[in-house]
């Protein structure tokens, strides 16, 4: 039986494209993991190794025409929208969770920048980012911690400009990225909301990096930076002085949040998958069976492939649900619980998962590896801000309808 050019074996379950792909989608996933399998699995283990960041890999994606996913094409972007963005996340992580985490925030500061940014700011950094160029968020502060969303840092009016002081710290792509959107406070402003985006290059005067040292994650970059005063000019201003909380809800948040849970629903099965596909290969020399040919790990591959396709069921009918959000003009900052779920999902399970998966692999999946490096990846979701323990008590609150946010 020959099925898209695929001999299939008759007697074999086929898993259909359409439980694993959103229709219209199948073709940017296929792409994606040629990317995935050509050029970021290669250097995934260097990168891990080494505290490597991952900058050939993520020029590779822009090189396939991922550098700008979500802005639109009359800007030469893909407008691939929150769909396709998950897809891509969610296929890259299968071969390098580094890799995607650095390109899921490039893709949430790119599209602040175009979506709070005026024509001659998209003019001036679009084309770059086509080219390879990283942008990066600067936005977490230590005083705040994971309440990433308050900051404490501010930065007056100086000159034709601004002068920032700011000690970020955890910001994916420090030191490696082309620009930051720093987040901060105008005292100047006269809106009640104070928040204000300031863009800064990543060679001005008065930037300082710090290594980053990691259970996982480790080709990230992802350490503390001081911004010390640095001068931003009027230009580099993202939006308007103050009133920048609009686009933390409606841009930020629900393209970090799914960008991350599909992050995590990815690492899952890529461990899953290098689990799989040892326990097929191994052969106990004294009874001639396979590892897979055993009951007990078969259920175990079932349990945890289940777990999986309900974190990316979720996440893919939250990314078109933001979508036709978009479409119909309505807000999505009035929609983020399921965004919420998705995250909190997402990193649950890939925590259960991975710890199968080494399970499932023995002692040769304690050993440096794919599926140990996978295991130490997918801890970072659960206590990446909004943590798990954040986010479910956002939806609890919903759920008995009392304000959510104070």
């Amino acid at each position: 039986m020959t099925v898209n050019n695929t001999v299939l074996e008759e007697g074999i379950m086929q898993i259909p494209q359409w439980w694993t792909c959103p229709s219209g989608y199948e073709e940017l996933q296929e792409k994606a993991h040629l990317v995935g399998k050509n050029e970021l699995l290669p250097r995934a283990s260097i990168s891990d190794q080494q505290s490597l960041y991952p900058r050939e890999s993520l020029r590779k994606i822009a090189e396939a025409g991922f550098g700008a996913v979500t802005v639109p094409a009359s800007d030469d972007g893909l407008e691939a929208g929150f769909t396709g963005f998950a897809v891509l996340a969610e296929t890259f992580a299968q071969y390098c969770a580094s890799s995607t985490m650095c390109w899921v925030m490039h893709t949430a500061a790119t599209q602040t920048l175009y979506a709070a940014g005026n024509p001659e700011q998209r003019r001036r950094f679009i084309p770059g980012v086509l080219k390879g160029e990283v942008g990066g968020l600067a936005f977490s502060e230590p005083a705040t911690g994971s309440h990433f969303w308050n900051v404490v840092s501010s930065a007056p009016r100086h000159g034709d400009g601004y002068l920032l002081n700011a000690h970020k710290s955890f910001v994916t792509s420090a030191g490696e990225a082309d620009w930051y959107i720093v987040c901060t406070n105008s005292p100047d402003s006269k809106l009640d909301d104070k928040l204000m985006f300031l863009l800064v290059h990543n060679d001005q005067e008065g930037l300082e990096f710090f290594p980053f040292n990691a259970m996982g994650l480790r080709g990230n970059s992802s350490g503390p930076m001081k911004f010390n005063d640095v001068f931003v000019p009027t230009n580099n201003r993202i939006g308007t002085e103050g009133g920048m909380n609009y686009f933390n809800d409606n841009v930020i948040d629900p393209l970090f949040l799914l960008g991350t849970a599909a992050c995590w629903t990815g690492v899952a099965q890529g461990a899953l998958n290098a689990a799989i596909d040892s326990a097929k290969k191994k052969v106990h020399a004294d009874t001639g069976k396979s590892v897979a040919s055993y009951q007990v790990i078969r259920h175990e591959l079932a349990k945890a492939q289940i777990l999986i396709d309900s974190s990316r069921s979720i996440v893919y009918r939250v990314a078109q649900g933001l979508d036709q959000l978009v479409k119909n003009g309505e807000k999505i900052g009035d929609h983020l619980l399921p965004v919420w779920q998705a995250k909190t999902h997402a990193a649950d399970i890939v925590i259960q998962v991975t710890n199968q998966a080494l399970q499932v692999s023995g002692g040769r999946g304690y050993l440096t590896g794919q599926v140990e490096k996978f295991l130490r990846d997918g801890r970072a979701g659960a206590v990446m801000g909004p943590t798990n323990e954040i986010l479910r008590e956002w939806i609890g609150r919903s759920l008995i309808e009392v304000p959510w946010f104070e």
